[in-house]
């Protein structure tokens, strides 16, 4: 019980950093969210975001005002600094590469333990990776994994309208925080507008199809892809809506443009 207490003060004043600067951040945002209503209030979800700017994370936070822990790449956590910066600020779970996979037991158990918890979503970027050209690369199944193994639904959340930067190699713009730190100043005051798709239940009769025994060994891999084509789908549908309302960005992210880029790598789908 004593060490339960000590933890609950430990974990108050380890969020303190967080809190204050998303709540300063918040001051010069101009970020407007559509179909906020279907982020339920009692219990935990999958946020599956699109990335197109380093500073999704922090503009994420600031704009719906729920807490939410992200997996990230470890590459992100590469010194004390950086890895201060995505825990402290950023509210992010390094996840390791296949080199460095026996490392991700300790990351997956936390991330259990907070899928457990009412009201903390979970926020993944199915891409897997920054994006800074329109439309969408491959989607990874990270996302439908969790959900998977998690039974919690997925919410698809579109970004629209963010300032996605430079595309430079410069060493400058090589460095993680600096990059963050650019990225946060040229979306400040920027009109953002970000999408809440809706949920899509892992164990939802369209999902499942003819798949009846959900844990079977032989089932999973097509139950996790049928929840990665729905969220794919849902995307497409909040791209489309947001073109609808703001028109759309330098370059179309048209559903063909999609499909192509999933045909230039079929093998990927399969794995």
């Amino acid at each position: 019980m004593f060490r339960n207490f000590i933890k609950k003060i430990s974990d108050f004043f380890y969020g303190i950093p967080i809190v204050l600067f998303i709540n300063f951040y918040k001051l010069f945002t101009r970020t407007r969210v559509f179909n906020v209503k279907r982020l339920p209030r009692n219990k935990s979800v999958i946020l599956a975001i699109n990335h197109t700017a380093d500073a999704d994370p922090i503009i994420l936070l600031a704009a719906i005002k729920r807490r939410i822990c992200f997996v990230a790449e470890s590459e992100n956590f590469g010194n004390w600094l950086s890895s201060f910066f995505m825990r402290k600020f950023a509210n992010c779970i390094p996840i390791f590469n296949k080199d460095k996979s026996s490392k991700n037991a300790k990351s997956f158990k936390e991330l259990f333990n907070i899928a457990k918890k009412k009201n903390v979503f979970l926020g993944i970027f199915p891409e897997g990776m920054l994006n800074k050209k329109n439309g969408f690369k491959e989607f990874r199944k990270g996302a439908a994994y969790l959900s998977y193994k998690t039974r919690l639904p997925i919410i698809p959340v579109y970004m629209h309208n963010t300032n996605r930067g430079s595309e430079s190699k410069k060493w400058i713009l090589n460095n993680r925080i600096t990059r963050g730190i650019i990225s946060l100043i040229i979306n400040a005051y920027r009109k953002i507008n970000i999408f809440i798709g809706e949920p899509i239940n892992p164990i939802a009769e369209n999902i499942l199809e003819e798949f009846k025994d959900f844990t079977n060994p032989g089932n999973y891999k097509k139950v996790i892809n049928n929840i990665n084509e729905a969220l794919k789908k849902e995307f497409l549908e909040l791209a489309d809506e947001a073109d609808d309302l703001f028109g759309t960005e330098d370059d179309s992210h048209s559903e063909s443009n999609f499909i192509d880029d999933f045909d230039e790598n079929p093998k990927k789908l399969n794995s």
